[in-house]
């Protein structure tokens, strides 16, 4: 294999993800047990807090994303908005991990110093995922490009598996917040540092195809997304399996461990299995984004978790089992943590094709504000539940307790992937198709800048068709005038379907 500059840019901006995985997801395992046992909030209380999350974050990516769009018009690219915003996000974080220290309990000041950081990361997580499109423009690089995301992900929720959430523990037994809030500021330092290298470092002229889409996404970029395109509602369908679903299984292990499997030192091993499972699939999924379509990937990798998940449940009894139980599990979560991103990358071109403007920051927010908002809603929905069944920290559970908590941790997440599985049937648009799709983007894109006529033929059998209908996942059933008249415009019919 040939390293090229692209590669290099490629692999500088999925660093960024090492900083973003460290806070976000840190605060993501860690935040309701903090503030249950920690902070000594009744479940329910935690979980409408939660709940406030949930809403700030569909409004917060909303506003990051129009702020991206208008800085973007005034010169300032994504990158100069994760470099300015890191600072700032850091500091949030910190004073989020500070408050046990600072004796500030009151729930107006919790949800306050919470609504803060999920705002301030909106700031930097919109543009910085944003950016993946204009990274690359080719679909096998594109999954490659995801590899390279998740395994400096991984790579931080090595960190958090083995330092923050073994410390949030001790927090809350040992009652040491000093401790705490020191390692969360030096958590925020390392967030900061690590945004504003990888903001520094992607940089210089993209090539080719993703040149093309450099220039295109600049001019007409929108969150007003066309919400009835079939793609983009297989888009929000895949975003709320992968944000609610898919880390079910790590945001509940806290529980299961302290109070099912009744091991808390055994918490922070099975975390790290999973990592390693993590590190492990990084390698498999992306070495075979070569050779097979991201979505049929996607699904292997959920089937491999349910595997994983099963034979947890089957092993409760027996601890030395469970973390290579956890381990498979990591290979199954590293496809559904890193594969989407590339589908969503692909799905911005096939918008573009079927209304002649790229969303790209938009499809990007959409797509965040659902993951986001799901993994909220799974985290109030735990505080709900154990809050019904009479969960009482720090003490023997009740037979329901358990059985929620498993319910919660491994009853949801493997509902989720046989649901991902069943859609990723529909997704069809592999490197072939999408190489296709990329070629008659380029030829339309060709006429328009010579003068011919704007309108494509695909727009232009729209127009003259009598309706349209939909497949789940975004197949357009064109008229058959509509068909004769894109057909004669480009050979790339095909590649929309998906």
């Amino acid at each position: 294999m040939i390293w090229t500059r692209d590669d290099g840019r490629m692999l500088a901006y999925a660093s960024g993800n090492f900083g973003k995985a460290l806070v976000f997801s840190g605060a993501d395992l860690t935040i309701l047990f903090l503030l249950s046992d920690v902070l000594n909030l009744g479940a329910t209380t935690a979980g409408w807090l939660m709940l406030a999350a949930l809403c700030g974050d569909l409004i917060f990516d909303l506003l990051a994303a129009r702020l991206t769009i208008r800085l973007r018009h005034v010169g300032k690219g994504y990158r100069w908005m994760v470099a300015v915003a890191a600072t700032p996000c850091a500091i949030a974080f910190a004073l989020l991990y500070a408050m046990p220290l600072l004796g500030a309990r009151q729930l107006w000041m919790l949800a306050m110093a919470l609504l803060i950081f999920r705002g301030a990361y909106a700031i930097i997580d919109v543009p910085h995922n944003a950016l993946m499109a204009q990274v690359t423009s080719d679909s096998s690089a594109r999954g490659r490009v995801s590899g390279y995301r998740l395994l400096f992900s991984t790579a931080s929720a090595l960190i958090v598996a083995t330092l923050l959430t073994p410390l949030v523990q001790d927090a809350g037994n040992t009652r040491s917040f000093d401790r705490l809030a020191l390692t969360g500021a030096a958590t925020g330092a390392v967030f900061a540092l690590t945004m504003i290298l990888c903001a520094w470092t992607c940089g210089g002229e993209p090539s080719g195809g993703a040149a093309r889409t450099a220039r295109q996404s600049a001019r007409q970029d929108g969150i007003d997304i066309p919400f009835r395109d079939p793609m983009v509602g297989a888009l929000a369908l895949l975003a709320l399996l992968t944000g609610f679903a898919a880390p079910a299984f790590g945001r509940s292990l806290l529980y299961i461990g302290s109070y099912v499997v009744r091991r808390p030192d055994l918490v922070a091993t099975l975390l790290l299995a999973v990592t390693i499972g993590q590190f492990a699939g990084v390698i498999l999924w992306t070495a075979m984004t070569r050779h097979f379509s991201k979505s049929a990937l996607l699904a292997m990798g959920h089937g491999v978790s349910i595997i994983g998940l099963a034979g947890f449940a089957a092993c409760l009894s027996w601890p030395p089992a469970l973390a290579i139980c956890g381990a498979v599990i990591g290979v199954g979560l590293a496809s559904m943590f890193m594969l989407p991103w590339g589908l969503l990358a692909d799905a911005v071109d096939v918008v573009e094709w079927r209304h002649g403007r790229r969303f790209e920051t938009g499809l990007f927010a959409f797509y965040l504000v659902v993951v986001k908002a799901s993994g909220a809603a799974f985290s109030s929905l735990t505080g709900w539940t154990l809050g019904l069944m009479g969960y009482v920290p720090g003490q023997a559970q009740t037979a329901a307790v358990q059985a929620g908590m498993l319910g919660l941790g491994l009853g949801v997440p493997v509902l989720g992937s046989l649901c991902a599985i069943l859609l990723m049937r529909r997704f069809d648009l592999g490197h072939a198709r999408h190489a296709r799709l990329l070629a008659a983007l380029a030829r339309r894109e060709a006429r328009n800048q010579s003068g011919a006529d704007p309108v494509s033929g695909l727009k232009r059998g729209l127009e003259k068709s009598s309706g349209a209908g939909t497949t789940l996942a975004g197949g357009l059933a064109l008229s058959a005038q509509a068909r004769q008249s894109m057909s004669r415009s480009m050979a790339a019919p095909a590649a929309v379907r998906s």
